[in-house]
Formats: C-alpha cells, structure tokens, sequence
C-alpha cells in the first residue's frame, strides 16, 4: 500500500465544492482546506504507484476547479 499526501490548487470560489467531491472519492482517507500555497491536502492510501498515478491525472486533475497538483508519497508510517 502506498500512502500519499497530494496538494491541491483550486480556484478559491470552488474550493468547498472541490472538497465536497474529493472527499467521496475511494482511495480518500482524509480531505482539508488549507492555508499558503495550496488550498487542499489530500491523504490517501493506493494499492500501487498506478493507481496513485490514475487518481491525480484522470480523476483529481479534471475536477473542475483543481488548476494545479504536488503529489508527496510517504516513506514510512507512524
């Protein structure tokens, strides 16, 4: 299992929206608003580097509002 935690710039008037749908999303475990230079963080758990990599560029990046990502793969769990 790979856990990831992915950063998210949305347009500001459609974050909650954005936070709304990512939060339904299967591999989410957790899902915030945030402050600085990304408006979301995004914790989630995948079974394979593909399907980490299926999530942000077909599902999260086409949610209308999501302009940018930065995807930080976990070394170790605590």
């Amino acid at each position: 299992m790979i856990t990831a935690f992915i950063m998210a710039k949305v347009e500001s008037a459609k974050s909650r929206s954005v936070l709304e749908a990512v939060k339904s999303m299967e591999p989410v475990e957790e899902a915030y608003i945030i402050y600085g230079a990304y408006d979301l963080l995004i914790k989630g758990v995948f079974k394979t580097p593909e399907a980490l990599s299926s999530f942000v560029v077909d599902e999260l990046r086409k949610i209308d509002g999501v302009k940018d990502t930065v995807t930080n793969v976990c070394a170790t769990t605590g």
